[in-house]
């Protein structure tokens, strides 16, 4: 963050709660921010249909991961920026760390919060190994990616280190 820019970190935290709230909300970014400033009550916007039949697809690290449908979510685009939004709370949402921390999850989910893994029942957007849970729930994006950014911390420190782990060991 730059230093001396006056509520630069309020303007942060305030895009990434817009953000989340029209997605979950199912709004568009302006539907969102038109809610917000008015103080009207969100109302969703159109839901998306759910697919509950199995899709299987091939990692681009080569294992084989099953989207099982469940609740709607965001598309893989928005959970992807919505990832970057929260990942700027970790210093991570550009250069080497971003790159690292999208690679990641590109592997392992191509950021779908609903995919499992059938082998191991790793689920949603980190590939959660306990899988889906009270604290870790199909569909929620913005959950799991907080899991993520957690784990990743805790675990490695940061996402350049738990990439270069994922590279040697094809998982992280």
């Amino acid at each position: 963050m730059a230093k001396g820019v006056p509520g630069l970190p309020v303007a942060i935290i305030a895009a990434g709660g817009i953000l989340t709230w029209s997605g979950i909300y199912n709004q568009s970014l302006s539907n969102a921010l038109g809610s917000i400033i008015s103080g009207t009550a969100p109302k969703a916007g159109p839901q998306t249909a759910t697919d509950v039949s199995q899709t299987t697809e091939t990692s681009p690290a080569g294992g084989t991961i099953t989207s099982t449908g469940g609740e709607p979510s965001g598309s893989d685009a928005s959970n992807q920026a919505l990832g970057k939004m929260m990942a700027a709370a970790y210093g991570w949402s550009t250069g080497s760390e971003w790159t690292a921390l999208n690679n990641i999850v590109v592997a392992e989910s191509g950021w779908s919060s609903t995919v499992v893994n059938p082998s191991s029942g790793a689920a949603g957007i980190a590939q959660n190994i306990s899988g889906f849970s009270s604290s870790y729930q199909s569909g929620n994006a913005s959950q799991q990616i907080a899991w993520l950014l957690s784990y990743i911390k805790s675990r490695y420190g940061d996402p350049v280190a738990a990439w270069s782990f994922h590279l040697a060991n094809g998982w992280y």
